[in-house]
């Protein structure tokens, strides 16, 4: 009876591990579309209503129910904070979040438009990354867990 309580319990945690690393792939496409969608509204706020950035900054939080990774991150870049930490960012792609928000108030409004829409152009191809990453990766995991846990309570019972 007990084995038969331990298998399930095994079952159950190497599941949860699997889906908790496909819930990180997620997270991260979710992170960089809300990103890429950030910039663009930047871009239009640039464009047409040529406001500061604080107060573009401020406007898209209060507006937005994107993910908390990058409010995050723009509330440390108000705060002036060039250094942050976030789950969803890989080293490598710290510098490139880096860049974006040292950018930001830095140039004109036609220079300042050109660089993020430069930015947007990368933002697309780690998203595209990120997407390939899941296919690969975070699709599986699930149930590599789940067959994992179930091997281990086959040989437990």
């Amino acid at each position: 009876m007990i084995n038969l309580v331990l298998s399930i319990l095994i079952i159950a945690c190497s599941s949860y591990i699997g889906w908790g690393i496909q819930n990180y792939y997620k997270n991260r496409i979710s992170f960089y579309n809300n990103l890429d969608n950030f910039l663009h509204y930047l871009i239009n706020n640039i464009n047409f209503y040529k406001d500061c950035v604080n107060k573009i900054l401020v406007n898209y939080l209060s507006a937005t129910n994107d993910s908390k990774y990058l409010k995050n991150i723009i509330i440390d870049f108000m705060d002036g904070k060039n250094d942050f930490d976030s789950i969803v960012v890989k080293k490598d792609e710290k510098q490139l979040l880096t860049n974006i928000f040292n950018h930001l108030g830095k140039s004109d409004s036609e220079n300042q438009i050109a660089g993020l829409t430069n930015f947007s152009t990368q933002v697309q191809f780690v998203l595209k990354k990120c997407r390939e990453d899941y296919e690969k990766v975070g699709k599986i995991t699930t149930k590599l867990g789940f067959l994992f846990g179930l091997a281990l309570a086959i040989c437990l019972l």
